[in-house]
């Protein structure tokens, strides 16, 4: 039987963060888009976020998936200062149907940075207490990209979701198309006599 773990680590970015867009930067979108999809391949889930040039990210999943996942991590240019500040066996997978959850700033981290005397994120310093705290937060977020091109859920399409309109059309199509294969099963039994 294969063990799951959960890692959670921190680490630098390297890159130059870029103006805010949907309340994610552009950088980290692209990153979260493209670990959605390997993440779905490689049977990982998690959750990410991103503040003041640091990434927290818990990943869980097969103890081997996850520890590829995290050599892949420490040899990425776009990191920094990569470290493992939790590392257990669990038993079942706390983001079950999460590729990649992304939680933006919002008022409780705000407010959680603030009671813990912190001016910006610095998970550094944070104690065991403070992580599991964190971490809590972090998996209550609601995760505003799952709305937008951006799947996460591991029942998501990989498609944009569809508007309301959309959906009724779509739902309309589906129906008359029942109804018009109702009608002709039922014109073809009449024609051959079988009712």
């Amino acid at each position: 039987m294969k063990k799951l773990l959960q890692i959670i680590y921190i680490s630098r970015s390297t890159f130059d963060s870029q103006e805010i867009v949907n309340k994610i930067e552009p950088n980290v979108a692209r990153i979260l888009a493209k670990s959605r999809v390997n993440n779905r391949k490689n049977g990982l889930v998690g959750v990410l976020y991103f503040g003041d040039g640091v990434f927290f990210q818990c990943l869980e999943g097969d103890e081997d998936a996850v520890n590829t996942l995290l050599s892949k991590l420490e040899a990425d240019p776009r990191h920094k200062d990569i470290k493992v500040i939790s590392k257990k066996y669990i038993d079942t997978l706390s983001f079950g149907e999460w590729a990649m959850k992304f939680a933006p700033l919002d008022e409780q981290i705000q407010r959680f940075l603030k009671e813990n005397n912190f001016q910006t994120f610095d998970p550094y310093l944070f104690s065991g207490e403070m992580i599991n705290k964190f971490l809590n937060l972090l998996f209550k977020a609601y995760d505003e990209s799952s709305d937008s091109i951006l799947p996460s859920k591991i029942n998501d399409s990989t498609q944009a979701p569809l508007s309301k309109t959309a959906q009724r059309k779509a739902n309309l199509a589906l129906l008359f198309s029942g109804l018009a294969l109702m009608v002709s099963i039922f014109t073809f039994f009449t024609t051959r006599n079988l009712i």
